[in-house]
């Protein structure tokens, strides 16, 4: 006859016993937060000369400001 530890402590208990002590454990931790996003801004200057040259207004001129932003 098998006694009472014996069939307490069965392979099957064991399992049930096991799975049931893993269901309470705690939450994985939340993930780390995201680094800040980080913003550069190149401004660009050029100035474009359109046409001819006027003996009374001088050349005329074209000035273009160009702004470039990149989010890292």
């Amino acid at each position: 006859m098998n006694s009472l530890g014996k069939r307490a402590f069965s392979p099957l208990s064991l399992a049930f016993c096991i799975a049931i002590l893993s269901g309470c454990s705690s939450p994985p931790p939340p993930p780390p937060p995201l680094p800040p996003v980080e913003r550069h801004c190149e401004k660009i200057d050029s100035t474009d000369v359109l046409g001819e040259p006027r003996a009374e207004t001088g050349q005329v001129t074209r000035m273009t400001t160009t702004t470039r932003c990149i989010t890292q």
